[in-house]
C-alpha cells in the first residue's frame, strides 16, 4: 500500500480526535445583586411598643437558587448558564421584609414567646421576556398566624419594567431591586395594618369584659 495515499485517511481520524480531547475555555460567570433603597423618613431603629411579630420561615420554590431564572411564557422557565445571584433569592426577601417591617413600621420583632408569625414562600424571582421588553417579577405567598388561627394569607405579584437596554443584566438587577422593594412595602403595610387592627380589637374586648 502506498503510504502517501493513506496519509489523508489517517488525518481524518487524527484531527477529530484532537477536537474531542481538547478542552474549551470555561464560560465566565457574572454575579448580580438586586439593590433597593430604604424608604424616605424610615426610623433609625425599630419600635419598642408596637405589635409583636416573628419573622418565621422564608422558603422558595426548588428552582429558585443562585442561577438567574427567565421566562418567555407563563408555563416555561429557563436559567442563564453564565448569570448568578450573589445569594439565593429568599435571602434578599428576608432582608427586605425585615427592613420594611421592623425599621420602617411600628412593629416589634419577636424572637421567642407567643404571638403571631409571618411565613413566606417565594414562588417567582424571574426575568420575564415580553414582546415589548422585559420585566422583573416577584411572586410570593404569605401567611400571618398565631397559635390559634391564620390571621391573614394571600399571594402577591409585582412586575417592574426593565429600563434602558433590556438585554443588559445590570438593568435587570436594578429592576429586580425595585420589585423587591415594592413587594416588601406592600406586604409590610398589609401585615402592620392587620396586626394593629387585631390589637385594637383585643383591647376593646378586654375593656368591655366584666
Amino acid at each position: 500500500m502506498n503510504p502517501v495515499k493513506t496519509l489523508p485517511l489517517a488525518l481524518l481520524f487524527l484531527f477529530p480526535g484532537c477536537a474531542l480531547t481538547s478542552k474549551a475555555d470555561p464560560m465566565p460567570i457574572r454575579y448580580f445583586a438586586p439593590k433597593w433603597e430604604q424608604a424616605a423618613g424610615a426610623a433609625e431603629r425599630g419600635s419598642t411598643d408596637g405589635p409583636r411579630l416573628r419573622l418565621g420561615r422564608i422558603s422558595s420554590s426548588s428552582h429558585l437558587r443562585n442561577r438567574i431564572v427567565y421566562r418567555s411564557s407563563d408555563v416555561e422557565v429557563a436559567m442563564y448558564e453564565d448569570r448568578r445571584w450573589t445569594e439565593e433569592p429568599e435571602e434578599y426577601v428576608r432582608r427586605a421584609l425585615a427592613q420594611a417591617l421592623f425599621e420602617e413600621r411600628p412593629l416589634v420583632q419577636a424572637v421567642s414567646g407567643a404571638g403571631p408569625s409571618l411565613d413566606v414562600e417565594l414562588l417567582a424571582f424571574d426575568e420575564v421576556h415580553r414582546k415589548d421588553g422585559r420585566a422583573a417579577r416577584i411572586t410570593l405567598h404569605y401567611a400571618v398566624q398565631d397559635d390559634r388561627s391564620v390571621l391573614d394569607a394571600r399571594s402577591m405579584t409585582v412586575d417592574v419594567e426593565v429600563r434602558g437596554d433590556p438585554a443588559d443584566p445590570e438593568n435587570m438587577a436594578a429592576a429586580m431591586g425595585a420589585a423587591l422593594r415594592d413587594i416588601a412595602e406592600r406586604l409590610a403595610s398589609r401585615v402592620a395594618s392587620r396586626l394593629t387592627a387585631a390589637g385594637a380589637g383585643e383591647a376593646q374586648a378586654s375593656a368591655a369584659a366584666p
